[in-house]
């Protein structure tokens, strides 16, 4: 059952909230939360699809572009909970127009970035909105949709990154190929700024938390079972940053793939990426334990099985598209629980479950360009991000907040 507001405060004028946001229909306002994460999407993922253009533009090294995922990480991590935190009072729709401006303006800054030195500042502050922003939005949705359907309005929201995955990632490296990683990250500025006309159209007037100050809201953030669900994600969910940010050369280079054959590839990783948000939307509505067991084995199963066929060819494919379709299960239990686990503020919860993901993004992508600048080759971040999961599947058995 929908909480939404019916209408907004009196006296706010027009150009702060349309007539359409009065009382917005749930499916408008999550379209837009959809686009908002189709743009996050392609902004973060989309990295690993130009990384050679970069290398190539910029002249630099594979490695040294891995840090600047990196960093992207980094920013959702510090920016996330601080945000979320020192942001608490603010209404819930200005809270997601600034961030949505400032992922357009940061988008427009890695277009124009002239030097590698200047990308890695850049893709910092390109990451401080995103934890904030699909936060905020996955408990705006939750409202629209009514507490008993998180899972699902996680998952729509996720059906966004997904999307990236299937179509923008690809696209982004075959546009990247044609006319330049800048154009690629012209579309992104673009997706993103229909994102934030969508919730400037729609999102209704939503007060924030009532702040007992700054201390008070960090009482959140206390406890075994948050930091427990924290780890549990950070480091389940390492592989993906350790396999999909360098999944182009790992592609091109050691398994000679073709650069058409590569796009092709990236959007099946993408389909099962897509297939696992879907299922494990489902699935976390009726036991985010189970959800969070089944997609934690399957991520270190689907780990491993890459890492023995990691150089063999066309067995990476489906290896690939496993590791996509558990690796979304997992993320969408793992983000619900962290939810739970912070019930007196479920927008901060929300926001610390992406804050958790990038932090496993900075683990893999930061692993896998030590180990890749050593020489030790492509498949090699594979087997450090399969320890880290097996670390996961303890934690989701035997974890505080996860026995039962």
């Amino acid at each position: 059952m929908t909480s939404l507001p019916p209408a907004s405060e009196a006296g706010t004028p027009r150009w702060l909230l349309p007539r359409t946001a009065h009382a917005a229909h749930p499916a408008l306002v999550l379209a837009g939360f959809v686009v908002a994460g189709f743009g996050i999407g392609l902004s973060q993922q989309g990295a690993s699809g130009v990384i050679l253009d970069q290398v190539r533009g910029l002249d630099t090294t594979v490695d040294m572009i891995g840090w600047t995922i990196v960093t992207y990480a980094l920013g959702v991590v510090v920016g996330a909970p601080l945000l979320m935190v020192g942001l608490a009072a603010w209404n819930r729709r200005r809270l997601l127009l600034t961030m949505s401006g400032i992922f357009v303006v940061t988008s427009v800054a890695t277009m124009l970035a002239p030097t590698v030195e200047s990308l890695l500042v850049i893709r910092f502050f390109a990451g401080l909105p995103h934890g904030a922003l699909l936060g905020t939005a996955s408990y705006v949705g939750m409202l629209a949709l009514g507490p008993e359907r998180r899972g699902q309005v996680i998952a729509t929201i996720m059906y966004g990154l997904t999307a990236a995955a299937v179509l923008g990632v690809p696209g982004m490296q075959w546009l990247s190929e044609l006319a330049g990683w800048r154009v690629s990250y012209a579309v992104v500025t673009a997706v993103g700024i229909a994102g934030l006309a969508l919730m400037w159209a729609y999102v209704p007037s939503i007060a924030g938390t009532a702040s007992g100050g700054f201390r008070a809201e960090l009482s959140a953030l206390r406890g075994r079972v948050l930091w427990t669900a924290i780890l549990t994600i950070t480091v389940g969910f390492a592989g993906l940053g350790a396999v999909q940010s360098y999944m182009v050369p790992l592609l091109e280079e050691t398994n000679g793939f073709s650069t058409g054959t590569v796009t092709v590839v990236l959007m099946l990783f993408g389909v099962g990426m897509t297939i696992g948000a879907f299922v494990g939307g489902k699935l976390t509505d009726r036991s985010v334990l189970l959800t969070a067991r089944v997609g934690i084995i399957g991520v270190a199963a689907a780990l491993a099985v890459l890492g023995v066929v990691g150089d063999s060819g066309w067995p990476v494919v489906p290896a690939l598209m496993l590791l996509g379709v558990f690796i979304q299960t997992f993320s969408q239990s793992g983000q619900a629980h962290l939810m739970d686990a912070t019930h007196t503020s479920p927008s901060l919860g929300a926001a610390l479950s992406h804050s958790a993901l990038n932090a496993a993004t900075v683990v893999g992508t930061g692993m896998g360009a030590i180990v890749i600048g050593l020489g030790w080759g492509f498949v090699a971040p594979v087997w450090f991000a399969l320890g880290l999961s097996a670390i996961a599947v303890v934690l989701v058995f035997v974890g505080p907040g996860y026995r039962r």
